[in-house]
This record gives C-alpha cells, sequence and structure tokens, in this order.
C-alpha cells in the first residue's frame, strides 16, 4: 500500500498536458487633453485687461476674446464673472443731493459721505453699479482654417451684471469648440437709462474665469428668433439631452424640458452636419438622422423612444427638436417644412464616437 501511494504521488506529480499561450505586448491607455489658449496666451494672463471708462446712461461698451482649443479633444467652455467689487468711489454734489445730503465740497468732484456729504441718509447709499448695467454676449465658431460656422447671441441684453454672477457655478455656456477650432467672444455692457445720480463716479471691479471641459454627453437646446439667432430665453422654453459620448451604440439617457408647441404634437430629435449657417425655405437642411422622438403634453416633454441607436461615429453635428410633422421621416430625413417659431435650435455642436470593439 505504501508503494502504491508514493506511486500515485509520482504519477500526478508527471502529468503533463498541451497548453499554449500568446501574448499581446505594448498595450496602450492614453487620456486626451483639455486645453484653451485665449488671446494667444495660455495661461491667460492678461490682468485688468478692460477697462470700461467714462459710462453713462445708455452707452454702451465693447470687449472681445478669442478662445482656442489646443487640447486634443473637443470641450465645453463656460464664462464666469465673479468677485464683483461695487466702490463709491467718492461723491459729488448731484449725488449727495439724492442721498438727501448737504453739500460743502465746493468745487471737489470725489468728496466723501460724511464730510464733503453731511448729513446724509444711509438708507439712500446705493453700492450696487452691477445691477444697473445689462448684459450682451455673442460668439462666433470657425473651423480650423478660420471659416465661420455659425454665430449666435446667447445673451441679449436681458440679465444684468449682478444676474449673471449669480448663474451656476461654472457660468454661462458659451457652447462646444471642436480640436483646433476657436470661438470670437464679443460682449457688450450697457448702463441702464434708468440709472440716476446716485451712480455717478461709482466703480465697479470683477474677475472673468473660462472653465473648459470635457464633452459629457449634456446638450441644450433653445428657443431662438431665427431672425438673428438670439435665444429668446422666455417660459422656459428649452430642452436638455443627456446621452453617452462615447460607446459601443448611442445611447440616450434624457430628454427633458418644455417644446414652443403646447398641443401634444410629436417631435423628433435630429442630427445633421453643420454645413451651413443661415437654414431658410423648406430646403433646409438637406439630410440627417433622426435620434429620438418625443412626446409632449402642454409643451412639457413627457417621454421619448430612441429611434437609432446605432449611429456611426459623427462629430461637429447640429441637433434640434423638430415638431415630426415637418419632417419626412426614414433612416434618414428631410425637411417639408419650415417652422423655426416650434424648433429648439443648439447652443453647441455634438460629438459621439462609436467604440471599437477591440
Amino acid at each position: 500500500m505504501t508503494i502504491a501511494a508514493a506511486g500515485a504521488v509520482a504519477t500526478i506529480g508527471t502529468v503533463a498536458y498541451f497548453t499554449d499561450t500568446e501574448t499581446s505586448t505594448g498595450n496602450t491607455f492614453t487620456a486626451g487633453t483639455i486645453d484653451i489658449a485665449v488671446n494667444s496666451q495660455n495661461p491667460w494672463s492678461q490682468s485688468a485687461s478692460y477697462k470700461l471708462e467714462d459710462m453713462k446712461p445708455g452707452y454702451v461698451e465693447y470687449t472681445n476674446f478669442t478662445i482656442k482649443n489646443v487640447g486634443t479633444n473637443p470641450t465645453n467652455v463656460w464664462k464666469k464673472v465673479s468677485n464683483i467689487t461695487v466702490d463709491e468711489n467718492g461723491v459729488n454734489e448731484p449725488e449727495c443731493a439724492v442721498y438727501g445730503g448737504t453739500w460743502s465740497g465746493g468745487d471737489k468732484q470725489n468728496g466723501v459721505l460724511g464730510t464733503d456729504c453731511n448729513p446724509y441718509n444711509t438708507s439712500l447709499v446705493k453700492n450696487d453699479l452691477d445691477s444697473v448695467i445689462t448684459y450682451d454676449l455673442s460668439v462666433v465658431l470657425k473651423d480650423e482654417n478660420g471659416h465661420e460656422v455659425w454665430d449666435q447671441t446667447l445673451y441679449n441684453m436681458d440679465k444684468t451684471i449682478a444676474q449673471i454672477a449669480a448663474l451656476s457655478d461654472d457660468g454661462m455656456f458659451l457652447g462646444m469648440i471642436p480640436k483646433g477650432w476657436s470661438m470670437e467672444v464679443t460682449e457688450s455692457y450697457r448702463m441702464l437709462t434708468t440709472a440716476g445720480n446716485e451712480y455717478q463716479s461709482d466703480k465697479m471691479t470683477f474677475d472673468i474665469t473660462l472653465t473648459a471641459k470635457q464633452l459629457t454627453g449634456t446638450l441644450v437646446l433653445e428657443d431662438k428668433d431665427p431672425s438673428n439667432w438670439r435665444v429668446k430665453g422666455e417660459n422656459d422654453i428649452k430642452a436638455t439631452v443627456e446621452y453617452g459620448v462615447k460607446d459601443a451604440t448611442l445611447k440616450i439617457a434624457s430628454i427633458a424640458g418644455k417644446v414652443p408647441l403646447t398641443d401634444g404634437q410629436q417631435y423628433s430629435l435630429i442630427t445633421y452636419p453643420e454645413s451651413f449657417s443661415s437654414p431658410s425655405g423648406a430646403g433646409w437642411p438637406g439630410s440627417g438622422i433622426v435620434l429620438a422622438t418625443v412626446t409632449t403634453s402642454e409643451g412639457g416633454i413627457t417621454g421619448f423612444a430612441q429611434v437609432n441607436t446605432n449611429p456611426e461615429t459623427f462629430t461637429n453635428m447640429k441637433v434640434w427638436l423638430v415638431p415630426t410633422a415637418d419632417l419626412n421621416t426614414g433612416a434618414t430625413f428631410k425637411s417639408s417644412a419650415w417652422n423655426p417659431a416650434n424648433y429648439l435650435f443648439d447652443t453647441g455642436l455634438a460629438d459621439y464616437y462609436k467604440s471599437s470593439g477591440i
């Protein structure tokens, strides 16, 4: 028995099986880059670069800067106004009168409350210059060759600097910039005609921060005036689309918001190449893809059904929400009507990358 057990152990130790080993070498996982330059500076090193001086009610001043995507991926860009500081910056006789004070400063135009203007009513003193300056912002997107792709006005003097500063942590969304493309940003600052003498000589300083982020699959579609492509910003008519930027198949997670038509019409989420800048007439926009159909009730989006889950990779596409009745649909679509007052339009181009399935 002892000899048999030892033999069994020896047999187990010498058994061989057919095997084959293959090795894949040199595999890499490379992270892309998100990087922007502003006015050809990277990092943006301008300090106190914009001085809006001698402003009066009804006056308008403009600032301009160019953002270039110097990274390896498309990027979404936001602009944030922060660190607003308003300074009385001295008091003159007309301002003293508004504050109910007695002016004793003679010809001096930069007096001091309580000294050259005394006594005065502290409840009448205002240090809110940011509440009487309204803001306009427009962007022009240009490709790698400097050709204008589209332009639009995102804010049209309907928000004050104080309101702009109170936006989300990232500020206002400027749009998507593809790799190698640039965005020219023009801002205007208008002092309201209702601003009274209490704002004479007041001074405001603030910071501007530009933030670039990778595409996260969020698209914002807005109600625009087709005569000038300005965002109307009325009655919360807008939609947000969430989708996977890179995956084996296109996966739309949600479509939420409110559309212009309130009678329960079906909408289609469409995408097509941006090859022109001014769609008009029944010929817009050629052909494209229907990604989903959207159901609505009293203007509110109540649900959606994804139509196309397996498109090929697409880049720099426009995405709109359009009443399905305005389309001749199939695998692709062709428009049959042009009713832009009923549409929601892109605020940035969209990309989808089909996973290679290695």
